[in-house]
């Protein structure tokens, strides 16, 4: 799919208009608070996402300028469908698409879109909770019902740390983890999976072998989910019940990754930890492409600033081979070629350089 253009009105400082996007490569240059970020996030909320920081940052949303309280985004996209998306923000967020209130995995479905922040390239070395936020946001394409399970799951994990806090039984949530749980743990298996094929198609980007493997949280290595899962719960069911806490299940997941047998964070320098992030979000697109049979619109905050000359010339080589649609923001100015449109932002005004 490919942005084809977007309007916006009483959106953050963005100055009211429609911009027509290149269907290749977009590069969005502007100084800090210029409001080049805010046009990603307002393409983040059309994909179905919401605002970047989640739904406590409603209220920033809407222009301080603006007479009244509502704040709207519009798009129009092409590709293997024609589609038009708006969304209007005021206590909540309402999707229309095509005119018509729909649901933010609806859009997702048709529109899919993925969005990476400085804060991803820190996929190696970083947390497991960086690993797991990635695949659920993969997953959330890849598997219309996985935001809605992971919700559920979420809730009964939720009832069941609070029932083991006020010393009760919490079987009752046991039977709704296992299934959703292991729900879980089958798509985020199958996401890695695809991940690993797009890993493939990221040339030479990877600054070397790259083993990418999906570690079921608390596993009592149970081939399948719900067994496994089940199992785990009795084996801990005194330490639950000692700590008030849950050691087993998706929320405690992690995606290894190694390199020649050794753990990548230490055998990778920094800029080659960089590049395998990179070439992680990259493969995470092809992963969409593939399962979906569209491809992705991209978008890039501040993500090819810490790149080496070789790994930006590496990635701008995917991307062009791909033909996806690419948004990326960068501070300042740009000591190398973009292979494409490039856009200066001025305190939320957008022009074409």
């Amino acid at each position: 799919m490919h942005c084809l253009s977007s309007a916006w009105v009483h959106f953050r400082n963005l100055e009211p208009r429609r911009t027509e996007w290149s269907l290749g490569l977009n590069l969005l240059i502007g100084a800090n608070g210029s409001g080049k970020t805010n046009i990603l996030e307002a393409l983040h909320l059309l994909g179905g996402w919401g605002p970047f920081q989640g739904s406590r940052a409603l209220a920033d949303l809407l222009s301080w300028q603006a007479s009244e309280r509502t704040s709207r985004v519009e798009g129009r996209f092409g590709g293997e469908e024609t589609l038009r998306v708006e969304a209007q923000i005021r206590s909540r967020i309402v999707l229309r698409l095509d005119g018509r209130a729909t649901r933010a995995s609806d859009v997702r479905a048709r529109l899919p879109l993925l969005a990476f922040q400085p804060a991803d390239l820190a996929l190696v070395e970083g947390s497991p909770s960086t690993r797991r936020l990635f695949l659920d946001r993969l997953c959330a394409l890849l598997f219309p019902l996985y935001a809605l399970r992971l919700h559920e799951y979420r809730r009964a994990l939720r009832q069941r740390v609070c029932l083991l806090r006020q010393r009760r039984d919490p079987s009752l949530t046991t039977k709704l983890l296992i299934p959703l749980g292991g729900w879980l743990w089958s798509a985020r298996s199958s996401a890695v999976e695809l991940l690993r094929l797009g890993l493939d198609r990221t040339g030479d980007l990877l600054p070397d072998a790259l083993d990418v493997t999906f570690h079921r949280g608390g596993s009592q290595g149970v081939d399948e989910p719900e067994r496994d899962l089940a199992e785990g719960l009795r084996f801990t069911a005194d330490r639950e019940r000692s700590a008030a806490r849950v050691f087993v299940g998706p929320q405690r997941d992690d995606m290894a990754l190694r390199s020649r047998g050794r753990e990548a964070s230490v055998v990778f320098s920094r800029g080659h930890r960089r590049r395998v992030a990179v070439a992680l979000m990259l493969g995470a697109a092809w992963a969409v492409e593939r399962r979906l049979r569209r491809k992705p619109v991209l978008l890039l905050d501040e993500v090819t600033a810490e790149l080496d000359e070789e790994g930006r010339d590496r990635t701008f080589a995917v991307l062009q081979a791909s033909s996806w649609q690419v948004f990326a923001a960068t501070a300042g100015g740009v000591a190398y070629e973009w292979p494409g449109a490039v856009w200066m932002i001025r305190q939320g005004e957008v022009t074409e350089r």
